[in-house]
């Protein structure tokens, strides 16, 4: 039922029991985690109607109806203070809307304690978003899934101020340390592509210093 990064990060939420599904989509995830004991309720959020409507047939033919609430809205705005909501999932989106996302719900930011995201592009904003907002991040995941990577970020409430430099926030603080095979595989592939790219800009156009400054930060990043 779920693919490779849907499974892995419905894995994240361990061992909380109560979450929120944003962007739920066919509501999959949820379904997944009780269909495992993995959790014992869930709250689905969708802003579309097309799968708003699919999620609540995935549901109804699962015998879920008691034990996952949809709900049609943006975001979490349709969370409330008397909602249990130990772990919210955002995934599949851009980095920036997850923020604007995360933005939505801070009236009930005070009951979660965890965060899994996976941003599609712009993941950098997600991390300064947990930087100011109190999230250490915990555990990150690269993964590859039909040849696309993915990057999943798990982030528990914390009280201190979780700070990160500027390395950290765009490559990921434990995919930084860590540098495991997938992380090489990911980043050699793009500076092969940046050094595609390099060749084929004129020596005089103004983007040919940037794309240099950004061979010369992978190729940092890679040792």
């Amino acid at each position: 039922m779920l693919s490779g990064r849907l499974r892995t990060i419905a894995n994240c939420v361990l061992p909380y029991r109560f979450i929120v599904d944003v962007g739920t989509d066919h509501c999959f995830v949820p379904i997944y985690l009780l269909l495992n004991n993995l959790i014992d309720y869930a709250i689905g959020t969708d802003v579309k109607v097309g799968p708003f409507e699919e999620a609540k047939r995935s549901i109804e033919a699962y015998g879920f109806l008691n034990k996952i609430e949809i709900r049609l809205g943006n975001g979490l705005s349709t969370i409330t203070t008397n909602d249990l909501c130990e772990c919210i999932i955002i995934a599949g989106m851009g980095g920036k809307l997850i923020a604007e996302i995360l933005e939505t719900g801070n009236h009930i930011m005070h009951l979660n304690k965890r965060l899994v995201l996976q941003a599609n592009i712009d993941v950098d904003y997600v991390r300064k978003w947990l930087c100011e907002n109190h999230y250490e991040i915990v555990s990150e995941l690269n993964i590859e899934d039909e040849n696309i990577f993915y990057e999943i970020i798990v982030a528990d409430k914390c009280i201190d101020k979780y700070q990160l430099n500027k390395l950290e926030i765009k490559y990921g603080p434990i995919l930084l340390k860590e540098k495991n095979e997938l992380f090489i595989k990911k980043y050699q592939n793009l500076l092969n592509y940046k050094k595609r790219v390099y060749l084929k800009v004129p020596e005089y156009h103004e983007n040919k210093k940037l794309i240099q400054l950004e061979i010369d930060e992978i190729e940092s990043i890679l040792k």
